[in-house]
Formats: structure tokens, sequence, C-alpha cells
């Protein structure tokens, strides 16, 4: 057999067209990867349901597949249905966030057993589950409410000013112990220092023994720019931001509504 790829997708706005479902160029060229003996691995910032959800229509739930989700925080083992890795944020840095993101008048949601967890139901996060297909739970004083230490914090708004206000007046939250960035323009998210898909990816030759330079990192947003970097081969979909086309190896003819993934996968992989 031609040397085993690993392949790193994300979801929304890559693998997933604009109507949120999977073309059949993608499904096919999968399909044929996995086959081969290829892996193939969901990369997506959702909570691990959401993500299951994602894989399953993509038909990436079954033998040879995983998902890493929290933009690295977590990996599941679809063979296995399992949990292979998970790393979470302190209490007290997520009490802290809260507070500030209170304060300051910014939406803000903390994860509850894959579950959203915020304190009212407004606009923001109508929009963000309805995108991503997820549930959420309304409660108060969240932080006290937590069965465990969420894995990430999420700050939205459809101000983008006012998240760079808020991340530039809060250096305390950049530390040793966690980090944040731009998933997209609404979305900043705060992880553990040591939780990217990046590192995800570094993670995951780890565990499965695999070289880096067999691996192949596909992604269009900002949360996307570390696998695109550390990735073997680096790709951004034709519909990427222009910072992941600035970085990656290779940039694709067609966007993910036309079957980027199946592009890529035919051209490097098949």
């Amino acid at each position: 057999m031609e040397r085993r790829k690993y392949i790193f997708t994300d979801l929304d706005g890559t693998l997933l067209n604009d109507e949120k479902k999977v073309c059949k160029e993608n499904i096919d060229a999968i399909e044929e990867a996995l086959l081969k003996g290829h892996k193939v691995t969901v990369a997506t910032g959702r909570p691990l349901p959401a993500a299951i959800i994602g894989a399953k229509r993509a038909g990436l739930y079954r033998d040879g597949c995983y998902i890493m989700c929290y933009n690295g925080g977590m990996i599941y083992d679809c063979t296995k249905e399992q949990i292979i890795y998970e790393a979470n944020l302190e209490m007290e840095d997520i009490e802290a966030l809260f507070k500030s993101a209170d304060e300051a008048g910014i939406h803000v949601q903390a994860y509850d057993d894959g579950k959203v967890i915020c304190e009212k139901e407004d606009e923001e996060v109508l929009f963000y589950c309805k995108n991503g297909q997820m549930e959420y739970e309304l409660r108060h004083n969240i932080p006290n409410t937590l069965s465990k230490p969420s894995l990430k914090v999420l700050l939205i708004s459809f101000d983008n000013k006012k998240l760079v206000d808020f991340r530039a007046s809060h250096p305390e939250f950049e530390n040793e112990r966690m980090h944040s960035i731009f998933s997209c323009l609404e979305y900043l998210e705060y992880m553990p220092r040591c939780v990217s898909k990046g590192d995800g990816i570094i993670r995951m030759s780890e565990l499965l023994g695999f070289d880096i330079k067999d691996s192949i990192g596909i992604g269009d947003e900002r949360n996307d720019l570390s696998m695109i970097e550390k990735a073997g081969l680096g790709v951004a979909v034709r519909n990427a931001v222009d910072e992941a086309k600035s970085i990656a190896d290779y940039i694709t003819e067609k966007d993910n509504n036309e079957g980027g993934v199946a592009e890529v996968i035919r051209k490097f992989v098949l």
C-alpha cells in the first residue's frame, strides 16, 4: 500500500457546504481514501455531540476516523467510541472570564457534557446554535453549575470591535494556562494554552504513531491557521480567509460548495 495519509478536515466552510451538507464529490473521495487505508479526522470547534452529527453526515463515523473537537481540546476515536484526549480550562479562569464578559456586556458561554451553557436566550446563542446545529441550556451563576471545568469559553458579538477591545483590555487572560483565538469575526474563544487544531495534529501523531509529514490539514477560518501551518501539507479551500491562504502550501481551485476537500484527496492522497 502507498504511504498512509492522515487527513484533517474542518467542517463548516470546508467539508460542509453553505447548507451544512456534504457534497457527493467529498463523500465519494473520502470513501475511496478510507477503503485504501488512509485515516480521516474531523477537526472542528464544535462540541462533541455536534461534531458527531457532522461526522456521520460525511460518512466519517466509522473505523479509521477520529474527531478533534473544541478546536483540539478533545480527541475522540470513532472506532472505539471513546475520548482519548481531553484538556479543560481551570475553574478560576472560567469564573474570571464570565465576570469580565458580563461586565463588558458581551455574550459568554461555556460547555457542559457537550451542551452550550449560557445565562439568557439572546440572538448570539440562537445564531451560534443554529449555525452549528447544537443544543443550549440556560443557567444562572454558570461556573458553579458545571459538572467539570469547560473545555473552552466562547464570547460572541456581531460587533468585532467589542471582541477586539475585550481581548486587548484583558491581557491577564493570555497566560501560561490559556490563550485566545478568533475562530471567526464573531467568535472569540479562550482555551487551554496547550490546545489548538495544530497542537491536536501533533498530539494525534504521538497517540497514533505517524509522521507529521504524512498529515494534511484542510481549513478555511482563523481557528484553522495552526492546523494549516503545522500539518505536513497545509491546505486552504478557495473560500478561506486571506490569513489561511497566506500560509497554505496549497489553495484549492474548488470551494466548499464544489468539493474542495475531494480535490485535495484526489490530488495528494489518491
